[in-house]
Parts: structure tokens; C-alpha cells; sequence
């Protein structure tokens, strides 16, 4: 049940609520079944991934089920906690390979736990929890850092309606004048996810920043920019 009216009608999908998606949380426990199914996904994606087992120091769940800030359109975020010293190439070359497998995995699949998709990550073994988050270990059964509690009412920040509206305008404009300047196009998206990265880092989970993005994706339009760059680069490389 929502402590506050989060849920503002068509002006925000984001919501914030007076305690743990109950739906996988009994409390602040997480439910044994589910843990149990997320620990069978995430070591099938190992195995999809080729990442071998003593890589793996941990799998965490985190993001908005992890929080007080989950929706219907909330992932279930499972991290692979991983020495990438133990894979035997390049970090840069690991990097893009495991953003690749995580993609193909995606296409490929579609596992929901309760309702929710399940995300899965290979997470460097230095990088650590943002300020506010919560994490969970899937391996331990504990929290590793419990998510703070806020008073947060978005229906007050107009700030955020505006900023959200920019980009998703700028967007739709740029499809619909069908541009197929992919530097412009990729420029748009590449400030989103900077802009995302840098407000968490200073600010964490409930960033601006980190909020505007959170909007954007679950109105659709991260998906939408990201389907047009890939329907240019496809055309570019096309032959009539």
C-alpha cells in the first residue's frame, strides 16, 4: 500500500511506498522461493556468459525492488559480483562482451519472477553500492546495505516533469524529422546516461539525474531512441 500518492496519474510513472515490494519481500527478509529462483537464473547466465564459477564472489539483487522506489515496470536487478582478473582477456574486451552476452540473453529469454523481468549484470568487484541503495546478498541472505527510508513526494517536483518533458520531445522530434545523423542521435543518448552516471555518483539512487532517466525508461522512450539508432546503423549498412 502506498504511504504517499506517488502514482500521479499520467504525470510520472515513479512511485515511492511505505515499505518492501511485498510480492518479493516478507518484511525486510526476501521471500525463500524467490531468492532460490534468482540464484537458478543468475548461475544459468554464468554458464551462458562463459564466466567461470570462481569468479563470481557474490549475487546481489538491487535497484527499485531492492527499494522503496519499485513500480510495475521494476526489473528484478541481479548482480554478478565478479573478479574480472580471473577472465583471460582484456577488461575493455570484457566489458563490451559481457554487455553483448546480457543483450543476447535478454532477446533470447523472458523470465519473470512475480510478475517482474529479471535483469542480470557482471559487476567489477570494486565497484561499490551507490549512497541510499539497497543491496541485497542472494549468496549470504543478507543485506549487505539496507535502503534508506525518504519522504519523497515527486508530484511536487516540476523540475522533473520539465526536464523529463525536454528529453522526450527532443527524442520524438528527432524521429520524426527521420534523421540519420547518428553522432546527433547518439550525443542525445549518451547525455542521458551520463547525466545518470554523474547524478548518482553524487547524489545516489534518488538523484535528479537518476530520477529523469528512471522516467524516461519507464515511459519508453530509452527503448525507443535506442530501437531508431540501431533501424539507422542497420539502413547505413544496407544495400538496395
Amino acid at each position: 500500500m502506498l504511504k504517499f500518492n506517488k502514482f500521479l496519474l499520467e504525470k510520472t510513472s515513479l512511485a515511492y511506498h511505505d515499505k518492501l515490494n511485498e510480492k518479493i519481500w516478507d518484511g525486510d527478509k526476501l521471500r525463500p522461493e524467490v531468492r532460490k529462483v534468482l540464484l537458478s537464473i543468475a548461475d544459468k547466465w554464468r554458464e551462458f556468459a562463459s564466466i567461470p564459477k570462481n569468479a563470481v564472489k557474490e549475487v546481489q539483487l538491487t535497484g527499485g525492488n531492492a527499494n522503496y522506489n519499485y513500480t510495475d515496470l521494476s526489473d528484478l536487478d541481479v548482480h554478478l559480483v565478479t573478479d574480472f582478473s580471473k577472465l583471460s582477456v582484456g577488461k575493455d574486451f570484457v566489458d563490451d562482451y559481457l554487455f553483448d552476452k546480457k543483450a543476447m540473453w535478454a532477446d533470447s529469454h523472458n523470465i519473470k519472477v512475480r510478475g517482474y523481468p529479471v535483469e542480470l549484470y557482471a559487476q567489477p568487484l570494486a565497484e561499490k553500492p551507490h549512497l541510499g541503495q539497497g543491496v541485497y546478498s542472494l549468496s549470504a541472505d543478507k543485506w549487505i546495505q539496507k535502503p534508506d527510508f525518504l519522504s519523497l513526494d515527486f508530484s511536487k517536483d516540476k523540475h522533473l516533469e520539465n526536464k523529463t518533458d525536454y528529453f522526450m520531445k527532443r527524442i520524438d522530434k528527432l524521429i520524426d524529422s527521420h534523421t540519420d545523423d547518428l553522432n546527433v542521435l547518439k550525443k542525445v543518448k549518451d547525455r542521458i546516461h551520463g547525466m545518470r552516471g554523474a547524478g548518482i555518483q553524487k547524489a545516489g539512487e534518488f538523484s535528479f539525474e537518476n530520477l529523469v532517466y528512471k522516467e524516461l525508461r519507464n515511459k519508453g522512450y530509452l527503448d525507443k531512441l535506442s530501437n531508431y539508432i540501431k533501424s539507422i546503423e542497420d539502413k547505413k549498412l544496407s544495400l538496395d
